[in-house]
């Protein structure tokens, strides 16, 4: 695998790197810093996975024979991902987490390709929905409506 093909894996391991030494960063209260699971718990294991895939990545083989438009075509769903990552954090504090995450769901799966109505209806609906069940009514948990709702 050439040195192009690896330098986003590679970009993300330092992600990691830089994350899991932030997550170490975080201040515990004087009760919970001699508990084994805290505030930090699961910060770190996302960083160590993070780091983990990362390595691996940058490590595997390339697929063979890929084509130029196949690598194209990944490398235009990438900042089209993150207009959708960051769209969903900028619709949060208006439309509310749940629509922004139907939303954010419904953005992925348009730009990785799928165009049958049913997954583009359900998916997005039914995973926004379970989550507030969940969250909101289950565990009672107060979610902000956002501005447009509250």
């Amino acid at each position: 695998m050439a040195i192009r093909q690896r330098i986003l894996p590679l970009a993300l391991s330092a992600f990691a790197v830089v994350y899991l030494w932030q997550a170490r960063l975080i201040e515990l209260d004087p009760w919970s810093a001699a508990e084994a699971i805290n505030a930090r718990t699961l910060p770190i294991v996302y960083g160590v996975i993070l780091l983990v895939l990362g390595l691996v990545l940058s490590v595997r083989p390339g697929p063979p024979g890929e084509a130029a438009a196949e690598r194209h075509r990944r490398w235009v769903a990438l900042p089209l991902h993150a207009a959708v990552i960051l769209g969903f954090a900028a619709l949060i504090p208006y439309a509310g987490l749940w629509i922004a995450a139907a939303a954010l769901l419904l953005g992925c799966l348009l730009v990785a390709g799928e165009r049958r109505l049913p997954v583009l209806a359900l998916a997005p609906a039914a995973t926004a929905g379970a989550a507030w069940l969940l969250i909101a009514v289950v565990l009672d948990v107060y979610v902000d409506p956002g501005l447009w709702f509250g």
